[in-house]
């Protein structure tokens, strides 16, 4: 699974889902908290309305009675309007027009007088001419109120009528109006004076309720005992039977319901509210959050391709060259010119394929020079029986002819020769040194005198192993360059010592010296011999760039060979 892929995976499942699980919680949460506050609330609200709509019926079921209180309204009642005096007639309309005067939202009033079956209608406080009412009792709501044990009645609302079709009730007038009939009896005697009905203005109840009806998605409707609707902001509404199918709670909407007391008993106040309108601005607020969420998903989304391509691409493009070095090609250039972490870590795979490259080269060069040094062994060791038996029978003829330094001599030349077929093999510094002693006494004999050879090496040294003929080529070297040019001032001192984790030799030759330039290309491996170059090349191979290897002139005075071998790295033990 590549990282863009895992990216994205991290960004489903630690941003993208939990955020828009948090957006669900948070929605669900509110409509249930706003559900419930809206409950409370909107009981509350109901309560109150309901206590308003009492307390202004009440106001207005006994307002008419301080009408009939007054003496001039009683006396015409009682009499008639024919049996009264014109005077009379005039304090009557008077007294009347200032009650209607003084309540705006009576938008009617009508009188029925028993004694002459005479009508008048009062309207915005204007008075009209009595008309005769011959057949006004045999109106269902006023017939029913006659033999009812009720003082007043409300009747459903409807659209103001001009009963009497008078001249002050201007057609044009399409006001709804709630009529609110009341039987006139004679208090002492209990005798009917007539009805008087009062029509007050639908809309005066609007105030009333602007508390349960503000809300945006909200209905109100006032339902009498009868089941019909007698307030409600659909004047179509008006007058209809209740359907309680439809108004049970549903998914759409919620019904709260709330039952009046005197003077209205068995009437409801019903608040319906839409739960589109109520939920709208938990909707409204969520649909915000799950856009929001789809800008933070889309940027997270040019994000990734943003980390995509600044930082997954060169991981992809370093990942693709390591699976073409696992193919075997090692000249790959992991190399970036990047500044940041992925940037070192190309460099230091670099560094370290390198180092894998010259180790490979290092070990190949060696193998070769094994396989070399094993054909060159087996080449010298073409019938070795042979030729110490010869060297035996020599010595045997030395013995016979008493001559014991011939003996001696091919004694050291076969112990030489023993030591050389070990060649490129690990070595106790003390068998060099025995070879190098076997190598002196031969030049000895040779050149017949007394030879200036010193070997200071520490005993602590002597068990390291190291490469064989690694330090024999240094005194081989005296003999063949200082020597022979100065015999009587030259001298040679090799020395072996431990420093600081480091086999250190060193070769010194007294005597004659190597100019600065012959030196530099000593130093470069451009000059001299086999063996220099020959110990130069194999520590190299034994130990990399860990040994050391180094030449100086001193001065003019000599020549010195310094080695130094670490002791951890293969070549010496610790």
């Amino acid at each position: 699974m590549s990282i863009r892929v895992r990216l994205f995976i991290m960004l489903l499942l630690f941003i993208i889902l939990p955020y828009f699980l948090s957006v669900i919680l948070i929605y669900v949460n509110s409509k249930s908290s706003i559900e419930e506050q809206n409950l409370a609330k909107s009981r509350e609200e109901l309560r109150e309305s309901g206590g308003d709509l009492e307390q202004y019926a009440k106001e207005m079921v006994r307002l008419p009675y301080r009408l009939f209180n007054m003496p001039e309204v009683q006396q015409v009642l009682e009499n008639g309007m024919l049996e009264e005096s014109t005077e009379q007639i005039l304090a009557f309309e008077n007294s009347v027009e200032t009650y209607a005067a003084t309540r705006p939202d009576i938008r009617q009033l009508r009188f029925y007088f028993q004694r002459d079956q005479q009508t008048m209608t009062v309207y915005q406080a204007n008075v009209s001419a009595p008309k005769p009412a011959p057949g006004y009792m045999d109106n269902s709501p006023f017939q029913a109120l006659y033999n009812s044990k009720e003082a007043y009645m409300l009747e459903v609302p409807h659209v103001l009528e001009n009963e009497d079709n008078v001249a002050i009730v201007p057609e044009s007038d399409n006001t709804m109006v709630l009529p609110i009939h009341h039987k006139i009896t004679d208090v002492l005697s209990g005798e009917f004076l007539g009805f008087l009905t009062t029509d007050v203005e639908l809309s005066s109840f609007a105030p009333l309720l602007e508390a349960v009806t503000r809300e945006a998605g909200t209905q109100v409707l006032l339902v009498n005992d009868s089941g019909r609707i007698m307030y409600s902001e659909e004047s179509g509404q008006l007058g209809d039977k209740l359907n309680e199918e439809n108004l049970a709670d549903s998914d759409d909407h919620l019904v709260l319901r709330e039952e009046l007391g005197d003077p209205l008993p068995g009437w409801e106040l019903i608040k319906i509210t839409s739960k589109d309108a109520l939920f709208r601005d938990a909707r409204d607020t969520a649909w915000t959050n799950v856009w929001l969420g789809i800008v933070v998903v889309v940027l997270g989304i040019v994000l990734i391709l943003v980390i995509s391509q600044v930082f997954t691409k060169p991981i992809i493009t370093l990942s693709d060259k390591v699976r073409s070095i696992e193919g075997g090609q090692m000249d790959v250039d992991l190399i970036m010119e990047r500044k940041d972490e992925i940037g070192h870590l190309a460099a230091h795979m670099q560094d370290m394929l390198d180092r894998i490259d010259s180790h490979i080269a290092r070990e190949y060069r060696l193998e070769l020079e094994v396989r070399e040094s094993q054909l060159r062994l087996l080449k010298s060791q073409v019938n070795p029986h042979f030729l110490f038996n010869a060297l035996q029978s020599i010595g045997a003829v030395a013995l016979r002819s008493n001559d014991r330094e011939v003996y001696k001599l091919l004694v050291s030349l076969s112990k030489m020769m023993r030591y050389a077929l070990q060649a490129d093999q690990l070595v106790p510094v003390q068998e060099e040194l025995a070879y190098i002693d076997a190598y002196v006494r031969l030049q000895n004999e040779r050149f017949g005198a007394e030879l200036t050879v010193a070997i200071e090496v520490e005993e602590k040294v002597k068990s390291y192993p190291i490469p064989s003929m690694l330090l024999q080529p240094l005194v081989e070297n005296y003999f063949k360059h200082g020597f022979e040019q100065m015999r009587n001032e030259s001298r040679f001192l090799l020395k072996g010592m431990l420093r600081d984790g480091f086999l250190v030799f060193q070769a010194i030759s007294y005597g004659p010296s190597v100019s600065r330039q012959r030196l530099q290309l000593l130093q470069q491996e451009a000059a001299g011999g086999t063996g220099l170059r020959n110990i130069a090349e194999r520590l190299r191979l034994h130990h990399g760039g860990a040994a050391g290897f180094h030449l100086d002139n001193l001065d003019g005075k000599g020549f010195k060979v310094t080695i130094c071998i670490p002791i951890e790295e293969r070549g010496g033990l610790v």
